[in-house]
């Protein structure tokens, strides 16, 4: 089902790039950054925070619209979308939620602008400790899009790191693991 949605959202951006004249779109770029983050918790209760539904536990404006189900779960091939503030949807795709082995991934398209792969890697660490390594990989599907996949670099990877490990670690803390 991956596979078949990777292909899908490229297709519909690519689709999207010829209708609005795009076509052919010579200079457009990809980026990958990482950052790795220290978490007070085991593999078991970390990885769920990772989750569509779980993340509002420690992003207070993480409000995700389920689209399939509508209900909105943590398993593989949910579908919602986000408004972040930009004025641009975004339509994602939970790819891969494995919570035994600490693996969930995302492909997030942004129609005529960009197509995202988010992995994130929970292992442990040290006893109740594991750290999380997360990927993104962000390319650009119109000129437009190029601004937005220059913001991946070092400075924004360790603005996250800082970001993710504090808010994760403070939920952590206040004890809202449940399944």
């Amino acid at each position: 089902m991956k596979t078949y949605f990777m292909i899908w959202a490229w297709g519909v951006a690519l689709v999207q790039a010829a209708l609005a004249g795009e076509a052919g779109t010579a200079g457009v770029e990809q980026r990958m950054q990482s950052f790795t983050i220290m978490l007070n918790g085991s593999v078991s209760d970390v990885t769920p925070l990772f989750g569509p539904v779980r993340e509002a536990e420690w992003a207070p404006d993480w409000s995700p619209r389920f689209i399939h189900p509508v209900q909105g779960v943590q398993r593989e091939g949910v579908v919602f979308t986000t408004s972040p503030g930009d004025g641009r949807d975004r339509l994602w795709m939970l790819t891969t939620y494995d919570v035994r082995n600490g693996r969930v991934e995302y492909v997030v398209v942004t129609p005529a602008f960009t197509a995202n792969e988010i992995k994130i890697r929970v292992i442990p660490d040290r006893e109740q400790h594991c750290k999380a390594t997360i990927t993104y990989r962000r390319s650009a599907l119109t000129p437009e899009g190029n601004e937005e996949v220059a913001k991946l670099e070092a400075h924004w990877a360790e603005e996250q790191r800082i970001h993710w490990e504090t808010a994760i670690n403070e939920a952590l803390a206040k004890g809202g693991i449940h399944d």
